[in-house]
């Protein structure tokens, strides 16, 4: 499967373009223009950023996969470090 992955701030974008292959209303690029930075477009039939820093315009509101996940065909996912939890871990004695 075709996965298009880009950083931004404190995670990283998912797309599984396996799944966008059926997509009818790309509600992830739409989310994005409504209430993020407008950063992805759709090239091809898939969503694609628009620019190769325009990651860094992120504005980490999660929108596209909300949005995908409730009204799309599921195939974008957002993964977000956990910044701490090594250490935590450590303190507490699990790994």
């Amino acid at each position: 499967m075709a996965v298009y992955e880009f950083p931004f701030r404190t995670g990283k974008v998912m797309i599984g373009y396996e799944k966008c292959q059926d997509c009818q209303n790309y509600v992830c690029v739409k989310a994005c223009s409504l209430f993020g930075g407008a950063i992805l477009r759709v090239e091809d039939g898939k969503p694609v950023l628009i620019s190769e820093d325009a990651n860094n315009r992120c504005i980490e509101d999660l929108t596209c996969e909300l949005y995908c996940q409730d009204y799309g065909n599921k195939g974008l996912r957002i993964g977000l470090d956990m910044f701490g939890l090594n250490e935590y871990r450590d303190k507490i004695g699990r790994h």
